[in-house]
């Protein structure tokens, strides 16, 4: 019966481990609870079955363990989780030299502090001095300072 009890609780801790790693993202209860019961399948035996029995279902777990570790680090179980995906966008580089205090233009988007105007034909990326601008308002840039060019409702 002690065998039995034992292997339920490392069969239980390694399903809970494998529900942790493959389905539910981070590390939470379910991890929690396979740990616990890990340990708890190691201290039954020690403390019911003895010595020989307690040794052995701590290498069983510490294999099963490593087994996991390896399986989740090199297997194909985090895929789904992982970003695969590379990012080949550029940031638009404008020169600010091209603009000059006064210069008026059109927002082409909502300016929540930071949006896209036309102005002398050139779409640009502003940020907003007075708060918010709605699309198709008429803007002016109000100063330019570190690269950014700073932009008022006219």
């Amino acid at each position: 019966m002690e065998i039995a009890v034992i292997s339920f609780l490392v069969l239980l801790a390694t399903v809970l481990l494998v529900v942790e790693v493959v389905f539910i993202p981070g590390f939470g209860f379910t991890g929690i609870m396979g740990i616990a019961s890990m340990i708890g399948a190691v201290a039954y035996a020690f403390f019911e079955v003895g010595n020989v029995a307690g040794w052995v279902t701590l290498l069983v777990s510490a294999l099963i363990c490593i087994a996991l570790f390896f399986w989740a680090l090199y297997g194909s179980s985090l895929d789904k989780v992982a970003l695969k995906k590379n990012i080949n966008s550029t940031v638009q580089v404008v020169d600010v030299k091209d603009f000059k205090v006064g210069d008026r233009g059109v927002a082409r988007t909502r300016l929540a502090l930071i949006g896209e105007v036309e102005i002398n034909g050139v779409i640009v990326e502003v940020k907003s001095e007075t708060g918010f601008i709605d699309e198709g308002d008429c803007i002016e840039v109000s100063r330019i300072a570190g690269g950014s060019l700073f932009v008022k409702k006219v």
